[in-house]
């Protein structure tokens, strides 16, 4: 059962659906500075960043979660999405000293839920909204702040079993996380959705995952000319609506002008949630104004709205 972050029992999370991989080499940092469009001089120890990964048009490939373990950076990504992140990536690593692989030798686990300050592992109370990543005894806690706190653990098997107080907590899908990546209005982007828009349309500005200062990385020319000339016409948003039947990612829904109905948008992801209500993340166009936010799902009566916090 997938619940809202409010309403979200203490538990544990598998994340079946994103892979870590590492970044090792003497030029890490230097080459993802060139490819990336976070600032990854801003990463250290003490601070995990955002960022997204475009083609050389600007288009998304996929958003990340950068942190830094000793001298190597990894980064969080959907599978759905790897194998094409990872070579296009490695397409530009050839006069780098950088290797960049899958790394399964790490195991994530995500913390989440009411009275997540309840549970007794030291390290996480050290984590502020600016430190809000650390590395102890071979783990690494990190914060993330939206929709509410919560948190991911990563490090060998082994260590990861010496916190025994999470395994009595109950246990829950990487659906769960989906769903709060969703309530906080950050991008699910998997491979159909992958090179299909510019980082504006998922919002992803709104999460400092762009910088507009750092110089050139792969798609910056339409990145910024996007953000400067206002040529993005298309953001996130999360619908919710009655009990239904989920649409598949990529397809479209219908919006409601005057008495007819036409055919917008492309849908990210959709959720069913334990009460029955069924939750889309679609990209749609940007200027739309309450009254024309009236949508339901293509060839369906079911009605969706706009989901309000």
């Amino acid at each position: 059962m997938l619940y809202p972050a409010q309403n979200l029992p203490l538990s544990t999370l598998t994340l079946d659906d994103w892979q870590l991989v590492k970044v090792s080499g003497a030029d890490n940092s230097k080459f993802l500075q060139g490819q990336l469009t976070a600032d990854i001089n801003q990463l250290n120890e003490s601070h995990w960043l955002l960022s997204v990964h475009c083609d050389p048009k600007g288009k998304t490939l996929s958003n990340l979660l950068l942190f830094k373990r000793a001298d190597n950076i990894y980064y969080i990504v959907r599978k759905s999405v790897l194998d094409r992140q990872i070579d296009a990536l490695k397409k530009f690593a050839i006069f780098s000293k950088v290797t960049i692989a899958a790394d399964f030798s790490l195991t994530m686990m995500g913390l989440v839920g009411r009275n997540i300050t309840s549970v007794q592992i030291e390290e996480l109370t050290k984590l502020t909204k600016t430190n809000n990543c650390a590395t102890i005894k071979n783990l690494t806690y990190i914060k993330i702040d939206y929709p509410e706190p919560r948190y991911i653990v990563i490090g060998p098997s082994q260590d990861m079993a010496s916190l025994s107080v999470l395994t009595h907590l109950p246990h829950s899908s990487s659906q769960q996380w989906t769903l709060l990546d969703m309530q906080a209005n950050y991008p699910i982007i998997d491979l159909k959705a992958s090179e299909q828009f510019l980082p504006q349309a998922f919002n992803l500005q709104l999460f400092d995952a762009i910088s507009f200062t750092k110089g050139c990385y792969c798609g910056q020319e339409m990145v910024a000319r996007a953000q400067y000339r206002g040529i993005n016409k298309r953001a996130l948003y999360l619908l919710t609506g009655k009990e239904g039947i989920l649409p598949a990612v990529g397809e479209t829904l219908e919006q409601k002008i005057g008495d007819n109905w036409r055919e917008t948008g492309f849908i990210l992801t959709s959720l069913k949630l334990q009460d029955n209500t069924i939750w889309v993340q679609a990209i749609l166009n940007n200027d739309l104004s309450q009254d024309e936010m009236i949508f339901r799902l293509k060839n369906s009566q079911q009605s969706l709205s706009v989901y309000k916090k």
